[in-house]
């Protein structure tokens, strides 16, 4: 859902604040979409960016719940999944996106486009980030777990208490935002990046053990 919704914010050329929690420009940019003249493209920019932080929170919550946040043993997968669902369609529910009828004009143009943008977030998920070897993850095995080493002693914890989630997004430049404890968003390039990755996994591991 993350790089669909960036592929519509780029593919509009939605101005966003300066300083707005929001990753940088796709790597790949998307070509031009037709936006009708009448549209008041900065109200469509404030529209999409309630959008994004919406997004953002219902995917990032589902990792946190994966690493122990209000998460219920008695629960059978299918409540879980069924959560999960009610959850994404209060985001993001196509085909017709009534989730945003509050915002007539992104929902106009995300229905326009939403078909295209998930195929283009397929296809680009598909093409492994340049400069990494096909199979190999996106941090290395070892950093994770030196990183992961040393965040449990100097808390003094075992290392099992020690998780956390970084999703990665095809944008320009050496980006990173955490979303949440133990939950970060950042660049291919900052992930490619040792010295920036180690600290990235340090802070996101060091919130996820809470305060």
């Amino acid at each position: 859902m993350l790089h669909a919704a960036l592929f519509i914010r780029d593919g509009a050329a939605l101005p966003v604040p300066e300083g707005a929690p929001v990753p940088p420009p796709l790597t790949d940019q998307p070509g031009p979409m037709e936006i009708p003249d009448s549209t008041d493209r900065e109200v469509l920019a404030a529209q999409w960016l309630e959008w994004w932080g919406r997004l953002v929170d219902c995917e990032m919550s589902e990792d946190r719940r994966s690493q122990g946040e209000g998460s219920d043993d008695t629960d059978d997968t299918a409540l879980r999944v069924d959560r999960i669902l009610r959850r994404r369609q209060a985001v993001y529910d196509p085909p017709d996106f009534d989730s945003l009828r509050a915002t007539p004009q992104l929902q106009a143009l995300i229905q326009r486009y939403f078909r295209e943008s998930l195929l283009w977030a397929a296809d680009m998920k598909r093409q492994h980030p340049p400069g990494r070897p096909p199979g190999d993850p996106a941090f290395p095995w070892s950093l994770v777990k030196g990183v992961a080493e040393q965040v449990a002693t100097a808390h003094g914890v075992p290392i099992a208490a020690v998780t956390g989630t970084v999703r990665i997004l095809r944008v320009k430049g050496t980006w990173s935002q955490p979303t949440g404890p133990g939950c970060t968003l950042c660049s291919t390039a900052a992930a490619a990046d040792p010295a920036f990755a180690a600290t990235l996994l340090r802070d996101t591991f060091t919130s996820g053990l809470g305060p």
